[in-house]
């Protein structure tokens, strides 16, 4: 499915609202004219008034919109697992102070699938920083027939430059491995590796290991020691990933469904994503 047909959300607090604000008028001085010479205001003919009225609307139409940088707004991109704790997300940063979020997710989604909604979001809605959670799918029709490892390096460049050339900052965040997922001795997948690749050298975009918080030193665990609220086993510990060692969910559940029960691994993942995006 492509993400035309997916239905994103927008934190309620901002529903209805762009965020824009009034272009304020400034006082030009007059310049000082010596001699006694008069000065004399030129009358616009129809022409001339058109000409100033484009370019007032122009101006409106480039301010329009945009926010103060003291006004937060995140934007999560990102495939199943994003979409999974996207809930949490949000909870989690509007407890840091951040009423203006939006999760723009869906499973089974690379990094391709969203460019063209990064250009609209980007422009339209304007958000202070973005976080792309990307796991590695590759059956979109955009990853057809390209090696993954190049195709993510290839993309994550190109929505870098989508974000950053409108003053975005980006957060590229690790995601915790499948069961299946190789992790070198350093912790990393090779995704990971590419993540800082892309970074390097770039002040408006930072790689944070948000899915460490679902690990063992970077390794696929199901379960992990409970955390203070969690719902607890005897032993200790609570399932943080769902039985087919993907996803979070802690029953067997079908794709791109809510979680029937509580999910302690997409809320660890939600909380990390928010902290993620912090300056």
């Amino acid at each position: 499915m492509s993400p035309g047909h997916i239905r994103n959300r927008e934190n309620e607090a901002t529903a209805g609202s762009d965020g824009s604000r009034a272009l304020g008028a400034r006082a030009v001085p007059c310049p000082h004219l010596s001699g006694g010479a008069a000065l004399t205001t030129p009358r616009l003919g129809v022409i001339g008034w058109m000409f100033a009225g484009a370019v007032v609307l122009a101006t409106i139409a480039l301010t329009a919109g945009r926010h103060e940088r003291h006004d937060p707004r995140i934007a999560l991109w990102g495939d199943s697992l994003a979409w999974e704790a996207r809930d949490s997300f949000t909870a989690a940063a509007g407890k840091d102070g951040v009423t203006r979020t939006t999760t723009r997710t869906w499973g089974g989604t690379a990094l391709c699938d969203w460019f063209t909604d990064m250009r609209n979001q980007a422009r339209r809605w304007d958000p202070t920083v973005a976080v792309l959670s990307f796991s590695g799918n590759t059956a979109s029709e955009c990853m057809h027939g390209r090696d993954l490892i190049t195709a993510y390096r290839e993309d994550a460049t190109e929505a870098v430059d989508i974000l950053t050339r409108r003053g975005i900052d980006v957060v590229l965040v690790d995601a915790p491995p499948r069961n299946d997922q190789p992790v070198g001795p350093d912790g990393l997948t090779e995704l990971d590796r590419v993540w800082r690749e892309v970074a390097a050298g770039n002040s408006h975009v930072r790689v944070v290991p948000a899915g460490e918080v679902l690990t063992d030193q970077g390794r696929f665990v199901p379960r992990l020691p409970c955390l203070p609220g969690e719902p607890c086993d005897p032993d200790g510990k609570v399932a943080v990933r769902s039985p087919d060692g993907v996803h979070f969910c802690p029953v067997v559940q079908p794709a791109m469904t809510a979680c029937p029960v509580r999910s302690p691994g997409a809320e660890r993942y939600g909380r990390a994503l928010a902290e993620a995006a912090r300056p």
